[in-house]
């Protein structure tokens, strides 16, 4: 079976951290006998590689100086500057189209993979109409958001174009819901999982809290900051902030202005070897995702499943896919978005509870290889493309 997978961005060169839940999928899918392309728009005129033995098509869509509509940022921030950026997107669009039709004129897939429907779908049905294929489309929560908030005067024919489509998958529950009355059709949910194996039963607790991921507004961890400050006399735990984005500097400079510089860390992107150490050795994971101006929140919050599955309870806010992942009081604890203050109650009550955290990480550990195992998840994925195939 031959499969495209579209998707605004790959990533670039070994070692570009672009959705690797993505990456970890496409490898498994490939291991099981499916034969894989990757469909993605350039990068400052960066032509078709192969990644892994499997063959990226990039397209073109300007001068390559000005190709930085994807990658850097999400192509979300780039449209609503407005301006130049809205031109870009409309030629990305048209040249994606063209450029897909061309192809999967050529290698006749099976199946046109659609990540992010709005706009992809148009490329799926390019794609069908010139060579009979089926479409998958997933959905992951934003575009839809984005679509509903930005343009309602589209809504209606987005959902005729969407169900043209012949599968509409969803990584969350919370995503399906937001596509009711949109997709008329049953909407399997097809979530991701770890990206970083757990490489010991044995773990570790160094009196450290841990947040892994971009920086940028939807994770709220400005809101961590503020509950830190709340409480950082009362508990022994000092932060440790994995990852980098343009938040970045206005969160540092958070910390500065509280005085926090000697109980949180900023470290970058680190090795897995190193974000290894630091889910092993953690005491608890915080994820306090809000929703961003863009009406944006976690569709389903890969990294607290990865520290879930060392046996890492997990706090995070009762917002989006985060509700298909944490059981309140089971595996971790849930608050209420954008609370500072809630937020720093449940970190102290982890914090002063060792018993506790120890008690909803082991539940964390088996909900999460019961319920995100990436075996189960390949499997039902290659068993709905081979449904009426």
């Amino acid at each position: 079976m031959k499969v495209l997978f579209v998707t605004t961005a790959f990533p670039r060169y070994k070692g570009d951290i672009i959705t690797p839940w993505m990456i970890e999928l496409i490898e498994r899918l490939k291991r099981q006998g499916i034969e894989v392309s990757i469909f993605t728009s350039s990068y400052k005129g960066l032509k078709n590689q192969v990644w892994n033995g499997m063959p990226v098509y990039r397209f073109r869509y300007f001068f390559k100086r000005y190709e930085r509509l994807t990658h850097e940022e999400t192509a979300v921030d780039r449209f609503s500057k407005g301006g130049f950026n809205i031109l870009l997107s409309f030629l990305y669009v048209i040249s994606g189209m063209i450029a897909i039709a061309r192809i999967c004129r050529l290698k006749r897939f099976d199946i046109v993979h659609i990540n992010w429907p709005f706009p992809h779908i148009l490329f799926g049905i390019m794609a069908k109409a010139v060579s009979r294929c089926r479409i998958f489309a997933t959905f992951y929560g934003l575009e839809i958001r984005w679509l509903k908030k930005k343009f309602p005067f589209l809504v209606k024919l987005f959902s005729w174009l969407i169900n043209r489509a012949d599968v509409v998958t969803a990584i969350s529950n919370h995503t399906a819901g937001e596509l009711k009355g949109i997709v008329k059709k049953e909407i399997p949910i097809i979530p991701f999982s770890i990206t970083v194996e757990s490489q010991s039963a044995e773990v570790g607790d160094q009196n450290f809290i841990l947040f892994v991921g971009r920086h940028v507004e939807r994770k709220g961890v400005h809101i961590l900051i503020e509950a830190i400050r709340q409480i950082y006399k009362e508990i022994p735990h000092n932060m440790v902030i994995v990852g980098d984005g343009p938040e970045r500097k206005r969160w540092e400079e958070m910390v500065i202005n509280f005085g926090l510089s000697n109980r949180i860390k900023f470290t970058g992107w680190v090795s897995t070897e190193e974000l290894h150490n630091y889910y092993k050795n953690c005491s608890f994971f915080v994820l306090p995702a809000i929703y961003d101006k863009h009406g944006d929140t976690e569709g389903l919050g890969v990294v607290m499943i990865e520290a879930m599955s060392y046996s890492k309870p997990v706090i995070a806010s009762n917002v989006g896919g985060i509700t298909d992942v944490v059981i309140d009081g089971y595996n971790g604890i849930l608050v209420k978005d954008n609370d500072p203050h809630a937020l720093a109650i449940a970190i102290k009550r982890l914090a002063q509870n060792k018993d506790l955290t120890k008690k909803l990480g082991e539940n964390a550990k088996k909900s999460i290889d019961e319920r995100f195992n990436w075996d189960k998840i390949v499997s039902k994925l290659i068993k709905i493309y081979e449904a009426d195939n």
